[in-house]
């Protein structure tokens, strides 16, 4: 399971983090992995295998949202967008502290505070009233009334995040405090639709130990501290007396923090293995507002690429802002669907159509939805023949195997290709090597289902295979904006 950091920097030098983090590090030694979303910690480690920090800019341009983003039901439906995190997580946030060893079982568990419809004195405040408008709207949806903000580690899985989102849209804004709060509107929505759904209520001073408003002296901290399994506090609370608890509990840097031989610069950078098992470094990641334009050097792998169209639709306008009007190609073509989208709007002289639309039986790699009968292969290639004839002499239709389509073209003669066939890695890296020679300088090698993973639709290990081969040549990836099936653009020098 991962654990996700909803996280802005404290008046403390983000102290907090480190000392939640070494908790974690100590009390659970089951985590897959550690995700920041929001700011940037300087002292994480540049491992991004065990921790890596994500931007709200990396994916709050899906639904054109402000950021930095203020309010925590959209934060935890945009951190639930991130594609690596995994699909069940933890969510904590820096004032959380692991007090004792948490099993992994106890962890998903759904801890809640009580039922609100039982309190009388709903007090006042910001956060109180938007604990109660949640209260209000859900009663009045006909949802129960739990209140899950209990200021200790929350289970979420992507599919109860999407589904309360999906449920409650309409009444989630951009501001922190009015909108409803992300804990209870999610796990009241996951009460009422899941079969099973164990509670834990969670008792003061017996599974967790609160300080707020003001802080307290070192024994009390310590004798507070003695049973619960979770520590919460405020700023209020973050005192010296507590942050001398912390220190003796908490004294070794733990593997989440940057060692003292690594370089620290004001702009950090994660790292990523090459296929070749050498370390490569990629500069941050781009914000959608300003998309500058990386250094292409040795190595680069960016995570999270600057967007530079909404989807692969706006490919033709694209190319043509390029001034890419010579011919290009096309491989895996299918019924021909995009290749007429492309057409339509892109200005160039030829688009050669390659696929050999011929069944496949013989390579155990090559799961795909679109590995079909030979009956189905030959109607699609009929309807692409049809699609395609509006467009004249501006197609041409190659019913062979990209490998042998390559050999028919000179070098440096295409001002672009675009590879949407097999998608295991293997064969994805066969087409980039195939095809790149093939490309002018200032031309893009490009390609669909910018991913990895396995999904309904096949298996897919394009993402990482483009990335390595772009890092080893010193090439910058850029990608389109859809939400899953993107595509993604590499400029040729």
């Amino acid at each position: 399971m991962d654990l996700l950091y909803v996280f802005r920097h404290s008046s403390f030098d983000d102290l907090e983090l480190r000392y939640s983090l070494r908790s974690v590090a100590t009390h659970a030694p089951w985590v897959r992995k550690v995700w920041v979303f929001g700011d940037g910690p300087g002292f994480l480690s540049e491992d991004p295998k065990i921790i890596e920090h994500v931007p709200h800019e990396a994916v709050a341009w899906v639904e054109k949202r402000r950021t930095p983003v203020t309010n925590f039901f959209l934060m935890l439906w945009l951190s639930s967008l991130i594609p690596e995190l995994d699909w069940e997580y933890l969510w904590l946030c820096d004032d959380f502290i692991l007090l004792r060893p948490l099993e992994i079982d106890v962890a998903r568990q759904n801890r809640y505070l009580g039922d609100m419809s039982e309190t009388t004195n709903r007090g006042k405040g910001l956060w109180k009233d938007s604990l109660w408008r949640t209260y209000d709207l859900l009663t009045r949806l006909g949802y129960p009334g739990y209140n899950f903000e209990t200021h200790t580690p929350t289970y979420f899985t992507k599919r109860r995040v999407f589904d309360a989102y999906r449920g409650f849209r309409d009444f989630v804004t951009e501001d922190r405090w009015h909108g409803m709060l992300g804990q209870t509107a999610v796990l009241n929505h996951a009460m009422r639709h899941e079969n099973s759904f164990p509670l834990m209520q969670i008792v003061e001073g017996r599974e967790r130990a609160g300080f707020y408003n003001e802080g307290c002296d070192y024994e009390t901290i310590a004798d507070r501290c003695r049973a619960p399994l979770f520590l919460n506090f405020d700023d209020m609370a973050f005192n010296d007396a507590m942050r001398r608890y912390l220190s003796e509990r908490f004294p070794t840097p733990c593997i989440y923090e940057r060692r003292v031989h690594e370089r620290v610069d004001s702009r950090r950078r994660s790292v990523a293995t090459g296929e070749d098992g050498e370390t490569t470094t990629a500069e941050p990641h781009a914000t959608n507002a300003t998309r500058p334009e990386p250094e292409c050097r040795q190595g680069t792998i960016l995570r999270f690429p600057p967007v530079i169209m909404k989807d692969r639709g706006q490919m033709g306008e694209f190319l043509n802002s390029q001034g890419l009007y010579g011919e290009g190609v096309e491989v895996g073509v299918a019924s021909g669907v995009f290749s007429e989208r492309l057409l339509k709007t892109w200005k160039g002289r030829r688009l050669h159509c390659v696929d050999p639309w011929s069944a496949v039986d013989d390579d155990p790699n090559y799961i795909d939805r679109l590995n079909v009968s030979q009956e189905t292969h030959d109607r699609n290639h009929a309807e692409a023949v049809r699609r395609l004839s509006a467009f004249a002499d501006r197609y041409a239709i190659h019913r062979v195997a990209s490998r042998e389509a390559a050999a028919t073209f000179a070098d440096s003669s295409l001002d672009f290709v675009y590879l949407d066939a097999r998608h295991y890695a293997a064969a994805v890296r066969e087409d980039l090597e195939l095809w790149a020679p093939k490309i002018r300088g200032g031309g893009f090698l490009a390609g669909h289902d910018y991913l990895d993973g396995i999904l309904p639709s096949g298996h897919f290990q394009v993402k990482s295979t483009v990335d390595q081969w772009a890092g080893r040549h010193g090439l910058h990836v850029a990608c389109s904006g859809e939400h899953v099936w993107r595509s993604w653009f590499v400029k040729l020098p």
